[in-house]
């Protein structure tokens, strides 16, 4: 089951295309962010070779794509609080179209066994994730996001195929 973000194509590519110039100079690795824009997390996109499929400015969300088209989400949380503009969290997801052979127990085990990130099902949305956050009170360099977002991008597939016991595509390709 593909997503859908709510974004019209053509608007999401000239908005891509008109971005992705002024955030790839945006990406200095050992730049500490305690808080990130939308921006931020393009440059970081892009510094992986990866797209910038989908965005939307106003809840600091975008659809990343690697070159292989597998698809993740990155979306800025706790925005603009305790005098901080911008967000002091980064939600990175990976989704997949949930499947009858994902149980409790299984979800239970991939959990137990990849606790870097966390994994889950919504039946209500036929959706199985996976799940990293990342914090950035007081601070942490642009290229410690993009590390955490490869960390992602390295567990998920076989988180998601131990949740579900079968070998998984991403949602979004």
């Amino acid at each position: 089951m593909t997503k859908n973000w709510g974004l019209a194509a053509s608007a999401i590519a000239a908005m891509t295309l008109s971005a992705a110039p002024l955030a790839a100079q945006n990406y200095q690795p050992q730049l500490v962010k305690p808080a990130v824009d939308l921006e931020d997390l393009q440059a970081v996109v892009e510094s992986l070779g990866h797209s910038v499929r989908e965005v939307d400015k106003q809840s600091v969300f975008l659809v990343a794509e690697e070159k292989g088209g597998f698809a993740y989400v990155l979306e800025g949380t706790a925005c603009d609080v305790n005098d901080i503009p911008g967000c002091q969290g980064i939600k990175m997801q990976v989704l997949y179209t949930l499947t009858p052979q994902v149980t409790d127990a299984r979800l239970a085990l991939a959990n137990l066994e990849y606790a870097a990130v966390s994994v889950w099902a919504e039946a209500e949305t036929e959706t199985l994730g996976v799940t990293r956050y990342v914090v950035l009170d007081d601070g942490v360099t642009m290229a410690n996001i993009r590390s955490n977002i490869s960390v992602l991008l390295s567990i998920a597939p076989i988180a998601a195929e131990t949740a579900s016991g079968q070998n998984l595509k991403s949602d979004k390709e």
